[in-house]
């Protein structure tokens, strides 16, 4: 089962201490996790540099590293330490093998983006998913290890990554940028694919990493995968059809000259041709086509969907921890712990809402509404109106209002403003107004007002002045001004 996490707080040090709270054990067994992989007993040297490390990234997530810390009761050393696995691995020359399978099809403006996330079967129960609000608005959804601040993930502004670990013979000479804080910082700091391709073009790192950045927006789509190392950026794009696939070896030059995954881990090379015949030839597949393609065990503990090697002590064994969906023009992330091979059902059918379409209203006097909404309120009629019928299509702007006959039974009962004075069910329905003052003006003598008019505003900023009128039946209406939150 995936843990999901959702803060309720904004500030970065407050965000990391409720974090910290609620998941102490956990994080102190990643902790400990870590400082046996590591060889470590003290972490606190190592950790320093990853801290410093880490706020000449983003001061922010310093400071929400400082919170997991004081949160879970464990030092800001350690907590940084884990933040920069990958740096301190490649540190210490560690010849860890190559994780995850990495699938980005651009389609017809939503793209696919699918990810196996392999690593130590060890720490299977590390991982969790973080939905994190901001102040201005927008969400930042990761899936990541507990007490790291970021990973694999998605934003509200149509921005995605996936995450794949590369190996360099110039790694490891410092503790330099850590990558799962840079993927972190895009998501939280990116609003677009260039203000992520800037960041991570200027980030001085000291272990490999590609980061394939994935972007839809208005019906467009793009990706890129970044493949930062302390020599020379590089970057794979995707071939003619919009298929982009990665896998543990460096795509780009000059790079790929210094790559020491073909050395320890050369199953990178059979698991990326394996993706591309597998789906070559299908011009738009589905989530559930690269799920298929994702399916394939013929490289044993080395394969795209990835069991432990029984031949291996338990601390060197590898396994997909985690089946991983984007949905970028949704901003929404879906984790299948497992591998391909176990979430056939689940993943194969997505659900893909788009928005409301429309809606209903049952009355026993079509024609009375028919004169209030298009009427009184001049809204126009989404499909031509025959009185006879007994039935009309309002258009509303962005969903349709259908109005059908019903002589059973008698209305509900008329709501209030006042929520909590009402029974559970429908409620209510909002028009935006440019103006409250004259939008009041218009309707005051033409409609039954509700209560007078209220103001709202949430702590990010936004704020909305409304007022409530009932129509003919009873149905409880808004007239809004909405005010959004201001932009940086």
């Amino acid at each position: 089962m995936t843990v999901t996490f959702r803060s309720s707080v904004l500030p970065p040090h407050e965000r990391g201490e409720e974090l910290g709270r609620t998941f102490a054990s956990e994080i102190g067994r990643c902790v400990d996790a870590y400082r046996q992989l590591f060889g470590l007993e003290d972490l606190e040297p190592l950790g320093g540099l990853a801290l410093a490390a880490i706020a000449a990234v983003s001061p922010a997530l310093a400071d929400e590293v400082a919170g997991i810390a004081a949160g879970s009761g464990r030092s800001a050393g350690e907590i940084a330490a884990i933040n920069a696995r990958t740096e301190i691995l490649a540190h210490q020359q560690r010849r860890v093998r190559g994780e995850c399978s990495t699938v980005v099809h651009l389609g017809d403006g939503r793209p696919v983006a699918v990810q196996a996330w392999d690593w130590y079967e060890a720490l299977a129960d590390s991982w969790f998913v973080w939905e994190i609000p901001h102040p201005d608005g927008s969400l930042t959804t990761t899936l990541t290890e507990f007490g790291i601040v970021g990973k694999i993930g998605v934003n509200s502004s149509g921005l995605g990554v996936l995450f794949n670990i590369l190996h360099h013979i110039d790694d490891g000479d410092s503790i330099g940028a850590p990558v799962h804080v840079l993927s972190r910082a895009v998501l939280d700091g990116c609003t677009d694919l260039n203000q992520a391709l800037v960041l991570l073009a200027g980030a001085p790192v000291s272990a490999s990493s590609s980061l394939t950045l994935v972007a839809a927006r208005d019906g467009e789509s793009a990706a890129v995968s970044v493949e930062l190392n302390p020599a020379k950026i590089g970057y794979a794009l995707p071939d003619a059809g919009g298929l982009l696939t990665h896998t543990n070896h460096f795509l780009s030059s000059p790079a790929s000259a210094g790559d020491t995954e073909l050395i320890t881990g050369p199953d990178t090379v059979v698991r990326l041709d394996l993706l591309r015949r597998r789906l070559a030839g299908t011009s738009d597949p589905s989530v559930g086509a690269v799920r298929s393609a994702m399916d394939s065990h013929l490289l044993g503990g080395g394969g795209l969907c990835c069991h432990p090697d029984e031949t291996l002590p338990p601390s060197a064994r590898f396994r997909t921890l985690a089946t991983v969906v984007l949905d970028v023009a949704g901003g929404t992330l879906t984790a299948f712990p497992g591998g391909p091979c176990s979430v056939t059902k689940e993943i194969d059918m997505p659900l893909v809402l788009k928005r409301i379409d429309n809606m209903d209203i049952l009355t026993k006097d079509v024609g009375r509404l028919v004169d209030f909404y298009h009427g009184l309120l001049g809204l126009p009629f989404h499909l031509p109106y025959a009185a006879e019928e007994e039935w009309a299509a309002i258009d509303l702007g962005n969903l349709t209002l259908y109005i059908f006959k019903s002589e059973v039974g008698e209305h509900a009962p008329r709501r209030t403003a006042v929520n909590p004075d009402n029974a559970p069910g429908y409620d209510s329905m909002a028009f935006e107004v440019d103006d409250l003052d004259e939008a009041e003006a218009a309707l005051d003598g033409r409609v039954e007002w509700v209560d007078q008019r209220i103001e709202w505003k949430h702590p990010n900023g936004t704020w909305y002045r409304y007022r409530p009128f009932f129509d003919p039946d009873g149905n409880m209406l808004y007239i809004t001004e909405p005010h959004p939150a201001p932009t940086a």
